[in-house]
């Protein structure tokens, strides 16, 4: 019968696994920073989206008025500049017409622009458009 000797058999290190939780942790560490970055980008989406929905919906609002409204089809009745914040995204739209009177001008020529600020503190924007006909002008109904 043979006799195996435990000295015979050589183990594993200390520095051997010390080496291996290093290597894990420095993978560790740029897959946290990787799910930051992801949460990040994913949050900067979400908040492009809400403002090009009530960017859009605005612009709706606007095209759906009548159009000798459109003056007075805002919050302050002025039809020049308005404002409106919800959830931290500023909404301004302006109403222009043509030629000085919105009744003798044949279009009307409607922004809407959505802004916010960023996590980073950077301005963001989006900026909506179209230009709507006078129905007295096109042959519609008024």
């Amino acid at each position: 019968m043979e006799r195996v000797s435990l000295h015979s058999k050589r183990g594993v290190s200390l520095v051997e696994p010390m080496v291996a939780m290093v290597v894990l942790s420095f993978s560790l560490l740029g897959s946290v920073s990787m799910f930051a970055l992801a949460q990040d980008g994913i949050t900067g989406g979400a908040r492009r989206l809400q403002a090009m929905a009530l960017a859009e919906t605005r612009l709706e609002r606007l095209r759906a008025a009548a159009y000798h409204t459109l003056l007075t089809a805002d919050l302050d009745g002025d039809g020049v500049v308005n404002r409106q914040t919800i959830n931290g995204i500023s909404v301004t739209w302006t109403v222009r017409p043509d030629r000085p009177s919105l009744a003798n001008s044949q279009t009307a020529t409607i922004t809407v622009t959505a802004a916010w600020s960023d996590q980073a503190g950077r301005r963001r924007m989006v900026r909506l458009g179209m230009r709507r006909a006078n129905p007295i002008f096109s042959g519609g109904a008024v």
